[in-house]
């Protein structure tokens, strides 16, 4: 438990580091939001279990709540948007962890949470020129685009590793991928980082072989 708390600590330190070098703060506050989904994707490598899993992530809750707006944050907390994403992603995990959802869901979940909705989000500012809006909140075609096919490619592979025929897998990644899209559309203010490895892990548990 005490490596597996040290790397999630190392993933805030390089935010730290990314933002004092004068990145963006997008960049950095992805920067963390990816080392840390990449981590928890990890969670079995060091050796912890769900409930070593579920006790780390209730205790980052109550941190981050704490720490939120204090100079320790700065790196995830400097966007101008007002956002709960670093409070759901811990409360995500807690869920997760508490429903004990077997290991190839929680990795692809933790997979497509981190990669996908990075890109999404780094491709959506750059490129994202065409718009649409949910619950007045506007998201980029190309950026929902991203989101899409990376998650296919994420929960394929996942699904092929877990032993699903390439037939199977593929449908599983498309219907999940589809699911998982349109969750990150209707989500605004960081609820992502609940809803969408939450509806993942759902999704995939009873699809995937354990």
């Amino acid at each position: 438990m005490i490596v597996f708390t040290l790397a999630i600590l190392a993933c805030f330190l390089l935010g730290d580091l990314v933002h004092r070098c004068g990145a963006p703060a997008e960049v950095s506050r992805k920067s963390v939001h990816v080392g840390t989904c990449l981590v928890i994707a990890a969670f079995p490598l060091f050796d912890i279990g769900h409930r070593g899993l579920l006790i780390i992530a209730a205790g980052s809750f109550v941190a981050l709540a704490l720490l939120r707006g204090t100079v320790l944050m700065r790196a995830i907390m400097s966007v101008e948007r007002k956002s709960y994403g670093d409070l759901m992603l811990p409360l995500s995990v807690v869920a997760v962890a508490a429903a004990g959802f077997p290991y190839p869901a929680v990795i692809a979940a933790y997979l497509v949470l981190g990669i996908s909705d990075t890109l999404a989000s780094l491709i959506g500012r750059a490129y994202g020129r065409r718009r649409y809006t949910t619950f007045g909140h506007t998201k980029s075609y190309v950026g929902s685009m991203a989101f899409f096919l990376s998650a296919v490619a994420i929960l394929v592979s996942v699904a092929l590793v877990a032993g699903l025929p390439p037939g199977p897998a593929l449908l599983t990644g498309f219907a999940v991928g589809v699911a998982l899209t349109l969750v990150e559309a209707f989500s605004h203010k960081g609820v992502d980082n609940f809803f969408v490895p939450l509806v993942a892990a759902i999704s995939l548990q009873p699809l995937l072989p354990v």
